[in-house]
């Protein structure tokens, strides 16, 4: 599907696929940039970007405006 569809009928056959991945413990509150983040972490970044179809630009790691990873 490349695109969301209107049509209800046609969204009640739509099966899910779930994806499991290995996940991170390590804190990224501190991360400022692509490679402050753990190796786990960029590789779900990718696989996000893979399976949608377009780049990530930005990553947040906190609350904070300072916590944005600019990604472009």
């Amino acid at each position: 599907m490349c695109f969301p569809l209107a049509n209800q009928e046609i969204l009640q056959k739509v099966e899910v696929e779930y994806e499991t991945m290995p996940g991170w413990k390590t804190d990224t509150t501190g991360a400022r940039k692509w490679e402050d983040l753990p190796p786990k972490a960029q590789n779900y970044i990718r696989f996000v970007e893979n399976h949608i179809g377009v780049a990530v630009k930005w990553v947040g790691v906190g609350k904070s405006r300072e916590s944005m990873i600019q990604l472009f």
